[in-house]
């Protein structure tokens, strides 16, 4: 049976310590936009199933656009701190973390805001919703944590943490949640009791310690996990011993060099035996890597090297601290300020006859407002 995933073609979005987001294709790596949305860095990506992209940054704002209409959406601005999370759950709801701890839900409809709380005395580090959109796990810099009903925003359960971790993640089905720290990861059995099972790398008591940056569930047991140094590492649940333990490790690259990020599609379903997961790598010197897995026979059979396939890899020459990948051919978005002629300067393979100018050089031209079909409300902070 063919996967959609792998035919593709994909978009894959990189935010940038400079504010901008850059769009390319997977299937040539050719560019489709590029753009400086913040005045600071962008700290957070998400890309819905649908194709709506959120951004969050330093400059306290969420950015949205429509990929699949090529559209700007507007900008959110109820966040008092730094924007450092972002997350859809399908087309119908955004959550928003700032470094205040503060949360915030908005209905995708009409970009209401739903519901805003405290979710954590210091910064946030990481949200992950449920697959069911009834949930939410966060992290902070406290060290713990939190459950959120998210219907209610109200907080179901409090687990102290003795790693300080920086992401939090879920399966596919909902079954497992998983965590990584600088030094560790771990896979808790939500379904199974809750007790969560620990990875700590050996290397993490040595002086030359290799934090561990980026993680994405392959399987519903199975995490691969990029750290410092460039190695792409597969962890998996021993069933038997109930630990963690290191499966197989990915072709090694003396170019991959301090992985920043790792992502496959949003709202992804279990990968059945024989089929495809696309996912990409990003690197802090803006080198990307689009790879694919194919998953072993059976559910019970761990994952080799040999399932993996690097498929491109692309130089953006961007300082890249967030990915993002979408499952389609993203258009290019219509920025606020921007005219027609500019809309499609990074448009791949058209050419505009009656504009001959450098794409780089930008012409001083009459604002014309973003369309869309539903604007944000413009939100001013207190």
């Amino acid at each position: 049976m063919k996967d959609k995933a792998i035919e593709g073609p994909h978009t894959v979005i990189a935010g940038t310590y400079d504010g901008a987001l850059v769009g390319f294709r997977s299937d040539s790596g050719e560019q489709i936009f590029g753009y400086n949305v913040h005045t600071g860095c962008v700290k957070a990506t998400h890309c819905s199933k649908a194709g709506r992209l959120a951004s969050g940054g330093t400059d306290q704002a969420v950015r949205l656009f429509d990929l699949a209409q090529g559209i700007e959406i507007g900008d959110l601005q109820e966040h008092e701190d730094n924007v450092v999370c972002v997350e859809f759950w399908r087309s119908t709801t955004l959550v928003t973390g700032g470094a205040d701890g503060q949360i915030c839900v908005w209905r995708c409809g009409d970009w209401e805001l739903l519901l805003k709380f405290k979710a954590h005395k210091s910064s946030l580090s990481s949200i992950a919703i449920h697959p069911s959109g009834r949930m939410m796990a966060t992290i902070g810099r406290d060290r713990s944590i939190r459950l959120w009903d998210l219907t209610r925003g109200t907080s179901a359960a409090v687990v102290p943490c003795e790693e300080a971790y920086e992401d939090l993640f879920w399966s596919p089905s909902g079954s497992h949640l998983g965590g990584l720290a600088t030094s560790a990861v771990s896979i808790t059995d939500i379904s199974g009791g809750g007790t969560p099972m620990t990875f700590v790398d050996p290397a993490s008591s040595s002086l030359m310690k290799v934090p561990m940056n980026a993680a994405i569930f392959l399987r519903q047991s199975e995490v691969l996990v990029g750290d410092g140094k460039g190695l792409l590492r597969v962890f998996g649940v021993d069933a038997k011993k109930k630990c963690i333990k290191e499966v197989c490790r990915l072709e090694d690259d003396s170019n991959r060099i301090r992985i920043k990020a790792i992502a496959r599609p949003a709202e992804g379903q279990e990968v059945e035996a024989g089929s495809h997961l696309p996912f990409v790598v990003g690197t802090t010197s803006g080198r990307v890597e689009l790879w694919h897995f194919t998953a072993p026979g059976t559910s019970s059979t761990a994952a080799a090297a040999s399932q993996f396939k690097r498929l491109r890899v692309v130089e953006t020459g961007c300082r890249l601290t967030t990915l993002a990948l979408w499952p389609g051919l993203a258009k290019v978005a219509k920025l606020a300020g921007e005219d027609d002629e500019d809309e499609e300067l990074f448009e791949e393979g058209e050419e505009e006859e009656e504009n001959e100018e450098d794409p780089e050089v930008e012409e001083e031209e009459e604002v014309e407002e973003p369309q869309a079909a539903a604007q944000p409300n413009k939100r001013r902070r207190k």
